[in-house]
């Protein structure tokens, strides 16, 4: 006499298969959500863009030293200064920008939205 269909003990074995797949992979969902969440707060790109901004204040530094060496003072206002480059610097981060103080001929990076970054 042939029988059809699954046995008590092949349900029960499926079944228990089937739970340590599902367990395996809510621990690899978790241990992943927890490195992505750990990789937003350490936000190393940020930090290099961050380091390519400042980079590029930089550069703007070196080039108002060079006119201030050349005239004898310091560019009279913020446009002259963009004027010294050959175009405007592009930030990596969106909405960073540059302050300038004539009197000193210092320059400051300006975060808008450090999130943004």
């Amino acid at each position: 006499m042939s029988q059809r269909g699954f046995g008590f003990i092949e349900i029960v074995i499926v079944m228990a298969v089937v739970a340590v797949a599902g367990f395996l992979l809510m621990q690899y969902f978790s241990s992943t959500a927890k490195t992505v969440e750990k990789l937003q707060q350490d936000r190393p790109l940020a930090r290099t863009k961050l380091a390519a901004d400042q980079a590029t204040l930089t550069s703007v530094q070196g080039l108002v030293r060079n006119y201030q060496a050349e005239k004898g003072q310091w560019p009279p206002d913020k446009a002259t200064v963009l004027g010294l480059l050959a175009s405007a610097p592009r930030f990596q981060c969106p909405g960073n920008d540059f302050e300038y103080e004539a009197a000193t001929g210092a320059l400051s990076l300006t975060i808008t939205d450090d999130a943004r970054c």
